[in-house]
């Protein structure tokens, strides 16, 4: 039987294992994620770009890098385009994503289209190279 749900803060320590960020999601924050598609919510995205920013502002980047890494991740995640005037950062760290994990700049994947939590498996080692080196150019902003 595979993975019926899962809770936001194991979404992100999943997908952010490969970076040196430990995610601090608030109880009240925690949303119980049935499915993938549960994912396409702007509340789930304001959520998510906050948590990624905070957890990037203790380890040291800047208040751009943190914002334009918090948001490409919620991007990533819920589908839902940033709520910033940071579209430029976010393009730049889907390149450095695609090159990573998919071997071009253009290759993007967005979670809520997975069909069920089990498809996460075959995407993880992917979807952590390219967060991982979306991470590293996230610190040069």
């Amino acid at each position: 039987m595979g993975v019926t749900n899962m809770r936001l803060s194991q979404l992100l320590s999943l997908i952010l294992a490969k970076t040196p960020l430990s995610v601090e999601v608030p109880d009240s924050e925690n949303v119980q994620l049935d499915a993938p598609e549960s994912l396409f919510s702007i509340e789930v995205h304001h959520k998510i770009g906050d948590i990624v920013a905070d957890a990037c502002r203790r380890v040291g980047l800047t208040e751009r890098g943190a914002c334009g890494f918090g948001e490409f991740v919620a991007e990533l995640a819920t589908g839902w385009s940033t709520r910033y005037s940071n579209e430029t950062d976010i393009l730049a760290l889907d390149a450095s994503f695609g090159r990573a994990a998919y071997g071009s700049p253009t290759e993007v994947i967005r979670l809520y289209l997975l069909p069920n939590w089990d498809a996460l498996t075959e995407h993880l080692p992917a979807i952590q190279r390219g967060i991982a080196a979306a991470f590293e150019d996230a610190k040069l902003l």
